[in-house]
């Protein structure tokens, strides 16, 4: 008899789901066209230049214009890319002369791969570091665990990148500056991206578990002989899962929206390094799509994180009060 009730339920938090993140990527695509707007340069003399390979005539430069449409008012220019882009069509680049969604889709592959890898370092070095400082009694290693991590979260993305390049480029000789011929090429940029996650991951999980097992059930499985690798894993991590994955969802859209920088100092053909080399040619319909697709990227991680917390969470609660129960 619930069944029914439940689904309307489900039904109804997708629809406002979706609302909501329609109304969010709304807002970023006319918040991206306004402060271009409000950039300095003219696109259509950038693009005019460019074709004539010299200082363009104010002639060429309304022909251009006229071209694009960039003659027509702001506001119509942005409901018509809007109209195009609800139905897939992002236009055509102002820089490359191609058309933008396929352009996009051949980078997205580089960029999923990196997120998809730098994910993995932070997950795994987070979430061992943080169960450490978590288990580990007050003294110097876990303060050095705990300093580490704090240090690795507040690192630039910029400054690691170049420096990594000093050391494990150009002084050590064990991978190149940039491009991605080969595995060697992945150990700057993944690490980049995924050490200052990592460190902020470490310490949500030192925290979280650290609270989870002085609650009365790990210490009632402590009093009934269980080991610390056990309580470990099956009283303290399942019951810290909500805000380490809550955090998760935001370390990968900041793993996501990090692409930009990392993709350009690397060399990396990904969707980051697109929207830097569309923004430096002020390629409005570009710098739109590719701010549209890593503003969804980012929105989507947080979501799903959102839908795990609370299976988690319904789950774990279930959970706590059966083995409370059960003492």
């Amino acid at each position: 008899m619930r069944a029914p009730g439940r689904v309307g339920s489900a039904g109804r938090h997708a629809a406002r789901w979706a609302v909501d993140t329609a109304g969010v990527l709304l807002a970023l695509s006319a918040g991206v066209f306004a402060l271009v707007l409000l950039a300095r340069g003219d696109p259509a003399a950038v693009l005019a230049a460019t074709r004539a390979g010299r200082a363009a005539t104010p002639e060429q430069i309304e022909v251009v214009r006229a071209e694009l449409g960039l003659d027509a008012p702001a506001l119509v220019r942005y409901l018509r890319w809007l109209a195009g882009a609800s139905t897939g069509d992002f236009g055509v680049s102002l820089r490359t002369n191609t058309p933008i969604g396929p352009e996009m889709a051949d980078r997205l592959d580089v960029t999923l791969r990196l997120v998809a890898g730098s994910a993995v370092v932070a997950l795994v070095v987070g979430i061992a570091t943080g169960v450490a400082g978590a288990v580990l009694g007050r003294g110097p290693l876990r303060g050095a665990l705990r300093g580490g991590a704090l240090l690795a979260a507040s690192v630039p993305a910029f400054w690691l990148s170049y420096l990594l390049v000093l050391v494990i480029a150009l002084r050590l000789g064990l991978a190149p500056t940039s491009g991605m011929a080969g595995p060697a090429t992945w150990v700057m940029p993944v690490t980049v991206l995924g050490l200052p996650a990592a460190g902020a991951l470490s310490r949500v999980v030192a925290v979280t578990l650290r609270e989870a097992l002085d609650r009365p059930y790990v210490l009632a499985a402590r009093a009934r002989g269980s080991g610390p690798v056990s309580i470990v894993l099956r009283d303290g991590l399942p019951n810290a899962a909500g805000p380490i994955l809550s955090l998760a969802g935001v370390m990968v859209g900041g793993l996501l929206v990090g692409t930009v920088v990392v993709e350009q100092i690397f060399g990396w053909p990904g969707l980051g390094a697109y929207f830097v080399h569309a923004a430096a040619a002020r390629d409005v319909p570009a710098i739109q799509a590719g701010a549209l697709a890593l503003g969804c990227g980012f929105i989507l991680a947080n979501r799903l994180a959102d839908v795990l917390h609370a299976l988690i969470d319904r789950r774990g609660g279930r959970r706590s009060r059966l083995r409370q129960g059960g003492t």
